[in-house]
């Protein structure tokens, strides 16, 4: 059945010698994989550009439920980045949260609220000209409540940090953080922002089963230093 959504791209593997395996978090069937042939080709209907991590798309798409691999009819982006793909920040920010994306967006049901938040979200980061070093905090914040984990306060965050016998943040702002809007300057210091995202981390770790270790992390954190 040829279906109609919005999508958002979490991640891709090269398939045989042209193709690729994409995965996209749909608006209208939450994750799915697609099996994209000859997209590597010079002759593609579609481009590689298409399918990087984040990239916001309109689709049509063959979806049959209960069937592991779909394939895309049509794709094209509704908006198209200005700022991520060329900004060293930005673009490692985006690699951070496709890896983390990947490990826990498993439903393969619609949930358009997350949907909406994760488009929102990218969109004001290309967008952003300033005040976005703690974006992917509050992003990791807001997403764990989209993901039925969420702690209503610092002090339970850190309550259930401590009772599983992780290093607790020493930052004292939290709570002012977490309410701000992104964008809103809250100003931490380089090992503060490293200790709470570490935090975080050991927080998702604890809830979700086979979350494991972030390889991006290493060069977020050189590259927001």
């Amino acid at each position: 059945m040829l279906t109609k959504t919005q999508g958002i791209v979490i991640s891709y593997m090269r398939y045989r010698e042209t193709s690729i395996l994409v995965n996209v978090y749909t608006a209208e069937m939450g994750i799915s994989s697609y099996i994209e042939n000859g997209v590597r080709s010079a002759k593609a209907k579609h481009k590689m550009a298409l399918f990087q991590p984040l990239t916001l798309l309109d689709l049509e798409v063959y979806h049959k439920p209960g069937k592991g691999l779909h394939r895309i009819s049509e794709a094209k982006c509704f908006f198209p980045y200005q700022a991520i793909p060329f900004d060293i920040a930005k673009s490692s920010l985006a690699l951070f949260l496709s890896e983390v994306l990947s490990k826990v967006l498993k439903e393969e049901e619609a949930n358009p609220v997350l949907f909406e938040f994760l488009s929102q979200s990218m969109q004001y980061l290309d967008r952003a000209s300033e005040h976005f070093e703690n974006f992917h905090l509050q992003f990791l914040w807001q997403l764990a409540a989209f993901l039925g984990f969420g702690a209503s306060t610092s002090a339970e965050f850190y309550q259930q940090l401590k009772a599983a016998g992780c290093i607790v943040p020493t930052f004292q702002g939290l709570d002012a953080l977490i309410q701000a809007d992104y964008g809103h300057p809250i100003v931490l210091h380089r090992s503060e922002r490293k200790e709470l995202l570490a935090g975080m981390l050991n927080y998702y770790q604890l809830h979700m089963e086979n979350f494991g270790e972030i390889r991006s992390l290493q060069i977020l954190q050189e590259v927001l230093a």
